[in-house]
């Protein structure tokens, strides 16, 4: 069985969605921060500290979305596309843009909470960066990539949420919000965030 080591709102809940949606079974081993404080025995699994991480059996993989790959592969879920579909690379990119794009301003807004002028950089370059997912979005579609749910909804959704936390979601353009709140409906969604 999969251990799922995580906290809060770390990204251990992309995870945790990717589980439910494939309907793995899992157990959570919850984490206090700072681990070297906390939970040293955790470093054995992650010597960053970082969460989240996975075991499984002999497997350790200490990336998010590395983690829901693994799940979407190990269970033959459609959460992943293999190479050869032809939307690949516009889903890699995706998956990506979700952690490396879109959620470093959100980092600036919670580091310079205390200056405004860092907040207001942060929420503008958030807000540019949403235009290339609006247009993602612009025709109506239902989920970013080969009409169907992928790990690259779960890395955008997850940095969605995490722009709520450090209040700079009110910059989110209508299409993304009812995108988001229809991907938030789901039951495997639910789940996660209630484990």
């Amino acid at each position: 069985m999969i251990k799922v080591y995580g906290t809060g709102a770390a990204r251990s809940r992309r995870v945790l969605w990717a589980l439910e949606e494939v309907g793995a079974p899992y157990e959570v081993v919850t984490i206090q921060l700072p681990a070297r404080d906390h939970s040293p025995e955790y470093l054995k699994i992650n010597p960053t500290g970082a969460l989240p991480a996975i075991t499984d059996g002999d497997m350790v993989l200490t990336e998010s979305l590395a983690i829901c790959e693994y799940v979407a592969r190990k269970h033959g879920s459609d959460l992943a596309l293999n190479p050869d579909h032809p939307d690949y690379y516009d889903y890699l990119q995706l998956i990506y843009f979700g952690e490396a794009t879109l959620a470093p301003p959100l980092s600036w807004a919670r580091r310079f909470a205390s200056h405004p002028n860092g907040v207001s950089d942060a929420r503008q370059k958030f807000g540019e960066r949403l235009e290339f997912l609006e247009a993602k979005l612009a025709d109506g579609r239902e989920f970013l990539v080969a009409g169907r749910l992928t790990i690259a909804d779960i890395s955008v959704i997850y940095t969605l949420g995490l722009s709520e936390l450090f209040g700079v979601h009110d910059v989110v353009p209508a299409s993304i919000v009812a995108y988001e709140d229809r991907l938030k409906a789901r039951p495997a969604f639910q789940r996660a965030y209630s484990a």
